[in-house]
Order: structure tokens, then C-alpha cells, then sequence
């Protein structure tokens, strides 16, 4: 009986937690994100993971790798698989400011994008048939999101960056985004999550 208390009890505090997250959309990574990498795990501990960089996507430096603070599951997220050698990923990151860490960005682990078949899945965590998400097998579980090739995406994310004050100055003088990378489908998911967030007023 005690068992089966403390399991509602789990259950109610999740879902108010989840109730109260609110997941860091793609333009929100990509502009608040110290760093975007492309890399591979080629090493790992209890806590933390080494990335050897193939690519700077955002940010640059000469160094070769990256050691990365793990995401610690909890009762509302959690990892699509293991931490494992080998893998490989695009990651957001933040460094923290007094200790210098590096950490991947959302509490739901929307930092790190694990690559498959050279193919960026970009999940709808909520679920949304409205948002036109399709059903994906991404690492052995279903999710609702959309898959993009690996350099449609880094190159979106780029074009984004390069574009961002121009859509800011757009959104506040005519109130509309345009959308100047025609063809590039993570761009257009990009402009639309925009929209959304300079229409509520989330995104300075």
C-alpha cells in the first residue's frame, strides 16, 4: 500500500514538473548557446563525456577535444541511450561561468542531438500533431519529430546565426519573417519556432 502511495505521489510531482518545464526551442539553442558542436564520444567517466570535434558549428578554437558535464536522468527526461564510445552528435553547449564546465543546454536534454545515418532527428516533445511532427524510430524508441540530413541542418543552423539581428529588426518594424534559405527544411522549422517566440516575446 505504501509502495503504490509513493508511486502517485512520483507520478503527480513529474507531471507538475513537466507542467511547469518549458523546453528550449531550436532558435533558443542555437542563439544562447555558447558553442555548436559536431563531435564524437571518444572517452567518458561517471560524469563527464570527451568529444572529439570534428566540426565548429558556432564558436572557434583549436582545440581537438571537449570534455562535456553528462545529463543526469530524471522523472521527467531522460537520454535516449546510454553514453556511449563512439557516438556521435551535435551538442549546444553553455560554460559555466565560475567553473569553467561545459554543459549541454535544456533540462529535457534538448543539448545534444545524437546523429544517425548521417541524420539529425529534432523531436517534438510535446507531441503536437498540429506542429506536423511525424512518428520516428530514433535509437530503438518512438518519437514525433522531424529528420533532417546532417548538412541541411548544420547549414540552417549557420544561415540562423548569420540572420538572426535581420529577423529580429524584421519581426519588430513589419511584424512578418522571411525566409531567404529557401529549400533547407531545418531553416524553415528555425523561422517558424522564431514566429512563435518573438510573437510571445520570449526571444530578446
Amino acid at each position: 500500500m505504501k509502495k503504490e502511495i509513493l508511486i502517485v505521489i512520483f507520478t503527480l510531482l513529474g507531471t507538475t514538473a513537466f507542467a511547469d518545464y518549458d523546453p528550449p526551442p531550436l532558435p533558443q539553442l542555437i542563439i544562447e548557446s555558447d558553442v555548436i558542436l559536431e563531435g564524437e564520444i571518444i572517452d567518458q567517466d561517471s560524469l563527464t563525456f570527451t568529444l572529439k570535434i570534428i566540426d565548429w558549428i558556432k564558436g572557434d578554437s583549436i582545440s581537438k577535444n571537449i570534455t562535456i558535464e553528462k545529463f543526469e536522468d530524471w522523472t521527467c527526461a531522460n537520454r535516449i541511450i546510454k553514453y556511449e564510445i563512439g557516438q556521435k552528435e551535435i551538442v549546444f553547449l553553455l560554460q559555466h561561468k565560475k567553473t569553467k564546465k561545459w554543459i549541454s543546454m535544456g533540462a529535457g536534454n534538448e543539448g545534444e542531438l545524437l546523429i544517425q545515418n548521417d541524420s539529425i532527428t529534432y523531436e517534438d516533445i510535446y507531441w503536437d500533431s498540429k506542429s506536423g511532427c511525424v512518428k520516428i524510430d530514433y535509437f530503438g524508441q518512438e518519437v514525433c519529430g522531424w529528420k533532417y540530413t546532417l548538412k541541411d541542418f548544420k547549414e540552417g543552423i549557420e544561415f540562423y546565426i548569420s540572420e538572426f539581428p535581420r529577423l529580429k529588426s524584421e519581426y519588430k518594424t513589419e511584424n512578418k519573417i522571411e525566409n531567404r534559405l529557401k529549400g533547407n527544411s531545418p531553416y524553415k522549422r528555425m523561422i517558424y519556432e522564431s514566429f512563435n517566440f518573438f510573437l510571445f516575446g520570449e526571444m530578446e
